[in-house]
């Protein structure tokens, strides 16, 4: 067996080892997209980035005879052990060659660093948290890449269960093909038939109030999944970050909320598939990275949406209102894509055991297409 050898991620060499190494594990698989090195350096900054200064997280990088050959990141979540107190550290980013004993070493060396810090359980993938990109890819491995989900070759859930690694819970996506959908026409038929949905007001967010109106969003969101599996809440740092890397490619008006008698108690965020603009840029802006992408997007137009947000304020939850003010926006969400010549668009994730949203993604219609597979292991 050729030299192995797995080390901390700390100087400027060792994170562009770190981002070489998801890139060569991904070599084989033709439709993973490499995502932006920017916005990789920008999340993994010390300094600046809300994730870091909030969390205890410490990438690893592999090298199999001095080469990059795989990658993860360790990862202890304030947020999720004051609201669990479980004991539960996460790990993410995980690319690896198709070697089991890469696999090996890199889970170890993530599992130390958790077990010296008192953590007796590890979870994950989560890059790097739960409200980010969640799940490894285990289904769907021929289907597209969308942006901000996980796509990975088959052997990585191979290596990982024989590891010792166990579902925590599995996470779906669906997609809607926009031209067969009469969703909006059924939704539109029933909200005439109930006298209550004519005080239920829905809009879009605009450019020139951004901030101010993705800070409502943040609310409805912090509020809508408080009691899912695993959640936990956004900061206020950490949503400017999502903010500011959001807007340049964003369409403000695809993300909606809905309001009754003034009250914001539902949202439906669509995005457009960003993954389908980075195809070719080999994760680079520049020098004409940007161009492209912002071309591709807001002129050309994706072939592609996901919708990565679908809630109802708690309160909201269980009743019709709440039901018919979501139903409404993903109405609107299909009429809006239909408008910008869409053909599909994702929901995701879904957790397994969420029938109610379950039962709403197929009556758009739309149909289960890729699970990403949450994993745990004790300490």
């Amino acid at each position: 067996m050729t030299a192995l050898l797995v080390r901390k991620v700390q100087s400027p060499a060792d994170v562009a080892a770190f981002m070489a190494a998801g890139k060569r594990a991904q070599t084989g698989n033709s439709l993973w997209i490499e995502p932006l090195r920017d916005e990789i350096l920008r999340v993994f900054d010390k300094k600046r980035s809300p994730l870091m200064l909030e969390n205890e997280i410490q990438p690893f990088v592999a090298f199999r005879d001095g080469q990059p050959a795989g990658r993860i990141v360790a990862v202890v979540n304030r947020a999720h052990l004051e609201k669990y107190h479980d004991a539960c550290g996460h790990f993410g980013v995980i690319d690896a060659i198709d070697e089991r004993d890469v696999f090996a070493s890199l889970l170890q060396h993530a599992a130390g660093f958790l077990r010296a810090r008192g953590l007796r359980r590890m979870r994950g993938p989560f890059s790097l948290s739960i409200n980010h990109e969640a799940g490894l890819l285990v289904k769907g491995f021929d289907q597209p890449h969308v942006v901000r989900t996980n796509h990975a070759p088959p052997y990585y859930g191979r290596h990982i269960e024989a590891l010792g690694f166990r579902k925590a819970m599995d996470l779906f996506a669906y997609v809607c093909r926009i031209a067969e959908s009469d969703f909006p026409g059924r939704v539109a038929k029933t909200a005439n038939r109930f006298d209550s949905a004519k005080e239920i007001q829905t809009h879009g967010l605009s450019l020139t109030r951004w901030p101010t109106e993705f800070s409502r969003v943040l609310r409805l969101y912090n509020d809508a999944w408080k009691n899912n599996w695993s959640s936990i809440p956004v900061s206020n740092a950490e949503a400017r970050l999502i903010a500011d890397l959001t807007l340049p490619v964003a369409k403000p008006s695809w993300i909606r909320i809905a309001q009754w008698r003034g009250e914001d108690i539902a949202v439906v965020s669509q995005i457009p598939d960003v993954n389908e603009a980075l195809v070719g840029l080999g994760g680079k802006l520049w020098p004409s990275g940007w161009a492209r992408i912002l071309w591709r997007i807001h002129g050309r137009g994706t072939r592609m949406t996901r919708i990565p947000m679908i809630g109802i304020a708690s309160r909201w939850r269980g009743t019709r209102i709440g039901s018919m003010a979501v139903s409404l926006l993903l109405a609107e969400a299909i009429t809006k894509a239909r408008g910008a010549g869409i053909e599909e668009t994702e929901i995701s994730w879904i957790l397994e055991t969420n029938r109610a949203m379950l039962n709403l993604a197929r009556s758009l219609p739309a149909h289960h297409t890729r699970t990403f597979r949450v994993y745990e292991r004790e300490l």
